[in-house]
């Protein structure tokens, strides 16, 4: 019987099928985070405090600095704020256009090359 015969027939088998356990793989769903990557939407320097306890904290922070365009000085001294404070836990902090910025905690390096097609 053809592929087509088969969804040609009316009359509809159904298929042997396996019960599966899935409680060992829901255990493994289950684990908690250890480390998480937080939004932060920069407005002024009022976020600077819960962004550097996100950091301490072990987290990595993606910073929309894209609303202080317009407020140079204050973005300025908010880089600044954040480049210290990786420096001083080994973490890092990398522009990623001209709106966000990535900080990681103490161990995590972001590599600056980018990953391209087969070269």
């Amino acid at each position: 019987m053809g592929f087509l015969d088969k969804l040609k027939s009316k009359k509809m088998e159904v298929e042997d099928y396996e019960e599966l356990d899935l409680s060992q793989y829901e255990a493994e769903v289950g684990e908690k985070a250890t480390m998480f990557i937080k939004v932060a939407e920069v407005t002024g320097l009022a976020e600077v405090p819960r962004i550097k306890k996100e950091i301490y904290d072990g987290n990595i922070v993606v910073a929309d600095v894209g609303f202080l365009k317009h407020d140079k000085l204050t973005l300025d001294r908010i880089l600044k704020d954040l480049r210290q404070l990786t420096e001083e836990i080994n973490g890092d902090i990398v522009g990623l256009g001209d709106d966000y910025v990535i900080i990681t905690p103490t161990g995590i390096k972001i590599d600056r090359n980018k990953i391209r097609g087969s070269r």
